[in-house]
């Protein structure tokens, strides 16, 4: 006879076979019914992670609509950046024109989204001669080590001793004017940045016990570095790829309002800060706000880089 205190009222106990060869079915966390809730409550962990972060949503948000600008301006842009209408000039921010008109009656909004392309792509390419050149000495210099560690870190420790927008500026002014020096200058600015980052995880990767059991084993030292000790080093330095995004940005637009990019009529965001510097008084909008979708922007970009960060940091 079953034991009372174990049997449900009208059947058998949930573990007991209710009667031959009929299989026990255990109920508890993780079956029956709980599956369909359990995989809810992951649903809404999603959702209460995303309302928990709105400041990371909103810049994920208006990062993408920002490389939606680069990639289809002309989607966006209601008149053509380079023509204007003399009797619009200077016309403040309305529902024509939502941010407002230049001194030549050129939409300022349509000049915002087209220099989003010139803009972005020269921040980009500055971030890769950064990221190639710099993790490259990095990488050698970490795994080579002897002279020519102390050879590449005293050249770092030099660049990392100028001002990066001072460095900057030197270097454009060898290489001249252009869309694409000014884009190498920056980008010869962050390379002690990414040398430094790479080495430093570059002695850390190898001294790994399976680093040094592929060298016993007989792989060869340069095989060991590529398969080995570069995945285990390169991480650290995407994010911060991420972060330098964001300071290429503003690096970018600085030299640009100091006349090294594009010369005129090209809607270079920072062109367009020092086309309206004259008309501060008169016309506020020409310089506030393409200067507020530059910080934006920037903003944006670290904000969704330090996440990155944080989650890498949480994986280890």
């Amino acid at each position: 006879m079953s034991d009372p205190a174990t049997t449900l009222p009208g059947g058998p106990a949930p573990h007991e076979p209710s009667g031959p060869g009929t299989p026990s079915v255990p109920v508890g966390p993780g079956s029956g019914p709980d599956l369909g809730l359990d995989r809810s409550r992951r649903g809404t962990g999603g959702a209460r992670a995303v309302a928990r972060r709105p400041g990371l949503v909103l810049s994920a948000l208006f990062l993408a609509l920002v490389l939606t600008w680069a990639l289809t301006p002309g989607i966006f842009a209601p008149f053509d950046p380079l023509v204007g209408s003399p009797k619009d000039k200077l016309l403040p921010p309305n529902g024509t024109y939502w941010f407002g008109t230049d001194h030549l009656g050129r939409d300022l909004f349509s000049r915002v989204v087209h220099g989003a392309s010139l803009s972005l792509t020269a921040t980009a390419l500055a971030v890769l001669v950064g990221f190639l050149v710099g993790s490259s000495l990095g990488l050698l210099s970490g795994y080579v080590g002897g002279r020519f560690d102390d050879a590449v870190m005293r050249c770092v420790d030099v660049l990392l001793s100028i001002p990066g927008l001072l460095l900057s500026l030197a270097v454009v002014t060898v290489l001249g004017f252009g869309t694409l020096n000014v884009a190498v200058a920056v980008g010869v600015a962050a390379v002690a940045g990414f040398a430094r980052v790479m080495r430093a995880d570059v002695l850390r990767a190898r001294t790994q016990v399976f680093v040094e059991a592929a060298e016993a084993l007989g792989v060869g030292r340069w095989r060991s570095l590529i398969r080995h000790v570069l995945p285990h080093a390169v991480g650290s330095v995407l994010v911060m790829a991420a972060l330098e995004f964001g300071t290429a940005i503003l690096a970018v637009s600085s030299l640009s309002f100091l006349g090294f990019g594009a010369p005129p009529p090209a809607p270079e965001w920072g062109s367009l800060v020092s086309e309206g510097r004259n008309y501060l008084v008169s016309a506020w909008w020409l310089t506030t706000l393409p200067g507020a979708v530059i910080v934006a922007t920037m903003l944006a970009t670290n904000r969704v880089a330090r996440a990155l960060d944080t989650g890498r940091g949480d994986d280890r």
